[in-house]
């Protein structure tokens, strides 16, 4: 993000939000949306990070104003080697398979990852996990994910 001066934007709520998860995992998740949106945004764009609690989930949404991702290819961003084919992705380094894990790693706390776009506004990844993690349910995932 320093890279192309691009602005960090942090929204929580003034309560602490508390979580029970996986910290490794998890970060990596939140990791690969935020270098995601750095990627595919201009330089001095804005990216925006939110969490709130929500009844008994935790949402956390990385909001950016790039080159957005085109309808019919939402329905395949999380499947396995999958990437939209465009002028700019072709630039970017990539195989397609991080957002694969983000949402094999978010599946696995029970939760959901949706992705809300419009070509030439941005991208918005939201996260929706409970507020309750059990370890056993996250087991069988590699470390290298």
């Amino acid at each position: 993000m320093s890279e192309k001066s691009q602005k960090l934007v942090l929204k929580q709520p003034d309560e602490p939000v508390v979580i029970f998860a996986d910290q490794v995992r998890l970060s990596q998740v939140i990791s690969n949306l935020m270098t995601n949106a750095a990627k595919y945004s201009d330089a001095n764009s804005s990216i925006t990070v939110s969490m709130w609690a929500e009844n008994d989930d935790v949402l956390i949404r990385v909001k950016d104003r790039g080159i957005g991702i085109p309808e019919a290819d939402l329905a395949h961003v999380f499947g396995a080697f999958y990437r939209a084919d465009n002028e700019v992705t072709r630039k970017e380094a990539g195989i397609g398979v991080g957002l694969y894990f983000c949402h094999l790693i978010v599946d696995h706390h029970r939760g959901e990852i949706t992705a809300a776009s419009e070509v030439g506004q941005g991208t918005a990844m939201t996260i929706r996990i409970p507020r309750e993690f059990r370890a056993e349910s996250i087991e069988n995932i590699s470390p290298a994910a």
